[in-house]
């Protein structure tokens, strides 16, 4: 099994290296209304992002952060044994996941240069999935897509961010393709991931009650989560 994940290890890591530089700059300076208040720690998530070795003041980070995460995530598509333009489709999430998954986490944003390239790049891809007769259903995945863009407008009006919402819909799209079961799936899976880290923050004193969660990070992995289980 391992050897098989091999090739998109390496691939999923020359992909995080070049999605680096646009990484680097979709992330907002220090003093932007969306980023946090005052200089960034170098050994933050913030920090580790663009870190590739020993900081200024000799404390080393996580080295290719990006790199590692989106091998993972190639990895993990790999592993869910989809063929064929969906699974063209899910690397496509996995690539872009990636990024935004560290950015939402870093700053709490998920620019659009990348949630509109991911619902775009996915409509195409499932679109190319659908003339090749794979199985799966366009209309559904187009349904889910529509749902999901709704329901999570919808969450925006109580505070959660736009930018979950247009992840949303490619993410549904995928998962529709798929089944209206494992959109579900991966709906409830979020959110329980997000409960879980949520508590395990408050526990240990690092964030309040009235603290932001960045709930993008929790989208893409229980969607990944889900389509690697149910494929």
């Amino acid at each position: 099994m391992l050897h098989q994940l091999l090739v998109p290890l390496v691939v999923g890591f020359a992909a995080g290296a070049a999605l680096r530089p646009v990484v680097a700059a979709l992330i907002v300076p220090v003093g932007h209304p969306t980023c946090p208040a005052g200089p960034v720690h170098p050994r933050s998530l913030y920090g580790l992002l663009l870190t590739t070795g020993r900081d200024h003041s000799g404390h080393w980070g996580v080295p290719c952060l990006l790199e590692v995460t989106t091998a993972a995530a190639f990895a993990a598509v790999a592993a869910g044994g989809a063929s064929g333009w969906y699974a063209v489709a899910q690397y496509w999430i996995a690539f872009l996941g990636a990024g935004l998954l560290l950015i939402d986490s870093a700053v709490q944003r998920l620019p659009n240069v990348l949630t509109l390239h991911a619902g775009a790049g996915t409509l195409v891809l499932l679109t190319a999935a659908a003339a090749a007769g794979e199985p799966g259903s366009l209309s559904r995945a187009v349904a889910v897509a529509a749902a999901a863009g709704a329901l999570f407008t919808a969450a925006a009006l109580g505070g959660m961010g736009l930018g979950d919402a247009k992840l949303a819909v490619s993410l549904g799209a995928l998962l529709g393709w798929h089944s209206w079961q494992a959109a579900l799936v991966a709906l409830v899976t979020s959110y329980f991931l997000g409960a879980v880290v949520a508590i395990g923050l408050l526990v240990t004193g690092r964030q309040h009650r009235k603290s932001h969660l960045a709930f993008g990070p929790f989208l893409i992995v229980g969607t990944l989560a889900t389509l690697v289980t149910s494929t």
